[in-house]
């Protein structure tokens, strides 16, 4: 009977971290393809906005939180001004800054 017991407990402790490590594989990172469900603005909208503030080619895109929203933060590298951020609010789509 001890041994059962025995023989329970070190596989249970073996096996544990082993499965922690398959319970966090399955669960999504963040990515920045993928915009917080509560966005309202879409990757592509905001590429399009930002554009329209700063002329050039979009680098990448991710979302970040600054002056306390979440944002796209659309790297532009362009002619005429080098490489640019442009944060777009993902709710209003209004632009909240530049760097």
């Amino acid at each position: 009977m001890k041994r059962t017991i025995h023989w329970g407990l070190l596989t249970s402790l073996l096996l544990a971290p082993a499965m922690t490590v398959a319970a966090q594989a399955q669960q999504p990172g963040p990515s920045k393809e993928r915009a917080p469900s509560a966005a309202k603005i879409t990757e592509e909208q905001a590429k399009k906005i930002a554009l329209e503030r700063i002329p050039g080619e979009v680098t990448d895109v991710v979302i970040e939180k600054k002056r306390g929203k979440n944002v796209y933060v659309i790297e532009i590298q362009s002619p005429e001004q080098g490489e640019k951020d442009v944060f777009v609010d993902i709710q209003t789509g209004k632009i909240v800054g530049t760097d």
